[in-house]
Formats: C-alpha cells, structure tokens, sequence
C-alpha cells in the first residue's frame, strides 16, 4: 500500500522528517530565510515547546549567531546571565541579544513561544550586552505576535519573511506600549485607550453597560467618544476583536468551528458563523479548510 507523503512544512508534533526530538512531549516550529530580498534581518526559526519532565536547558549555545526571543507560558524556570538567576514566571518575555552567555532552564516541565533573528539585534531595545526583560505578567497580545510569526513561517506564503518582519515590528510596538509611562502621548481620550484595552481582553458577549462602568463613564458618553475617536462603536470595535481571536484559534486547527464559537463568547454556532462571513468574507468552516489545504499543498 502507498503511503501519502508528508507535506514538507512542519506541522505539528514534528518536524519536516517526522521527528519529535526527544526532550519535548509537543513541539511546532516554523523555519525563515531571507527570501532572496536584500532585507536587514529576518526571522529564522519560530516555534511552541512543551518540554518533558526533568531537568531542561536552552542557552546561546543553541543558536550562537542569533538572537533569541522568549514567551514563557508555564511552568517554573530560570533565567540565568552576567553571574546571576533570576525567577522566570508565567507571561514574562525576554530577549537575548547575539552571543550573550545566557542559561534558561528548569527541573520541571515547561512551555514557551520561541523565535531567533540572525545576525541581528534592533537598537530600539538598547545594549547588547546582556539579556533584557521585555515584559513580566501575561498580555495576550505580546502571546497573540509569537504565535502569529510562527504561524507565518510554517504557512511560508509568497511574502512571508516580510510579513513576519511586520509583526515582529508589532511586537516591539506592544514592549513599548506596556513600559512606557501611563501620561504617554497617545491622542486619544484616557477613557476610549481603557476601554480598547478591556474591550480587547475580554471575548464575552458583549455588555454595554459593564464596559462603560469599567472605564467610569455613561453608555451615551463612551459611543459618542468612539464614534468620534475610533470610528465605530464599542460593540463594533469588540465584534471585530472578538473575529480577530477567532481567525487565530481557526488558524492553529485545535478546535471545531463551534469551540471556537464558544472560546469567544458566541453560544449560537450559526450566528457566530454568520458574524464571521460578514466580517471576512468567507465562513469559518471555509477559512478553516483554507488553512488545512494550505499546510498540506
């Protein structure tokens, strides 16, 4: 009997040859190149791991010639640099520039988002002479840029290497978002940055009320101000936000159309699926397919 012949991407659990190495329980990673552009950097490798129990280590020596970017999800770890550890906690997000002696490690099962630039460190984050702290506590939108870039080296459409570059530059924006001081020159009204934020954390049915209490304002007060400096109602603006974590959840391929429905807050399968077609154009069970056929090609 044949064999269907596995797709050459990575998908995952393994590798392009099938493989799992043998300190991981899951792993998915995506791979880059420069794509034949003239480009200042890109992004060379991308990846989720979920280490087996016992001890673990990452260091430079993985990659020496890169640097190294880390979302930790879970689990108890180490950072290790310039003679000193430090506690690695669930949400924290570090940066490792080229060569910088560095030892990430645990006793203990862990997860993390990973990705490496060669050759390359942008100076917007300072000294490259030591291993920079980006965030500590979990945003979902530093995690939602990982998982976008690895996402986009597996896929490897025509352009990739440029788009990762773009969410690579979202994600130094968020950095810059969450460290920089509360009184920063954003134009828009205190109120309406709060309740973008909310807005975007919370995927639940969408409550008027509870989201004009969040941010101290009235219902009629909030809409007029959104109107004015976004464009669009908050329902609007939150439907939007609630599609965009849909289309991420359907483009890893965990989860049926009706758990991803329920993971942003729809209780109707049907009318989420409505939702979805008027916003993207296609319905979720398609824009599924379309992700599945284009690993597989």
């Amino acid at each position: 009997m044949m064999m269907k012949q596995l797709p050459k991407r990575p998908i995952a659990g393994g590798t392009n040859q099938g493989l799992r190495p043998l300190r991981y329980t899951y792993w998915r990673v995506g791979y880059g190149s420069s794509e034949g552009f003239a480009l200042d950097f890109w992004i060379e490798r991308a990846g989720e791991f979920h280490t087996k129990p016992g001890a673990y280590e990452a260091s430079q020596h993985n990659h020496p010639q890169s640097s190294q970017f880390y979302f930790h999800l879970d689990g108890v770890a180490e950072m290790e640099a310039n003679g000193g550890g430090t506690a690695v906690s669930p949400g924290d997000v570090l940066a490792m520039p080229v060569g910088v002696p560095f030892r990430y490690h645990s006793q203990s099962v862990i997860r993390y988002h990973w990705f490496s630039i060669p050759h390359f460190w942008p100076i917007v984050l300072g000294s490259a002479d030591d291993v920079h702290w980006l965030a500590r506590g979990f945003d979902a939108e530093l995690e939602a840029r990982f998982t976008e870039i690895r996402e986009i080296l597996i896929l490897g459409k025509p352009g990739y290497a440029l788009r990762a570059i773009g969410v690579f530059y979202e994600l130094l924006a968020r950095v810059m978002e969450r460290t920089s001081p509360d009184n920063n020159t954003s134009n828009y009204p205190e109120a309406v940055r709060n309740a973008l934020t909310y807005l975007r954390e919370n995927s639940a049915a969408y409550d008027a009320m509870g989201v004009a209490t969040a941010v101290g304002l009235s219902q009629s007060h909030l809409r007029a101000l959104f109107e004015k400096w976004v464009g669009e109602s908050p329902k609007q603006f939150h439907t939007r936000c609630r599609m965009d974590e849909a289309r991420r959840l359907l483009q890893q391929g965990d989860l049926t159309v009706s758990q991803v429905a329920l993971q942003v807050g729809f209780h109707d399968a049907r009318y989420f699926s409505r939702v979805f077609k008027q916003m993207t154009g296609v319905p979720p069970s398609q824009y599924a397919q379309n992700r599945t056929t284009d690993l597989t090609d």
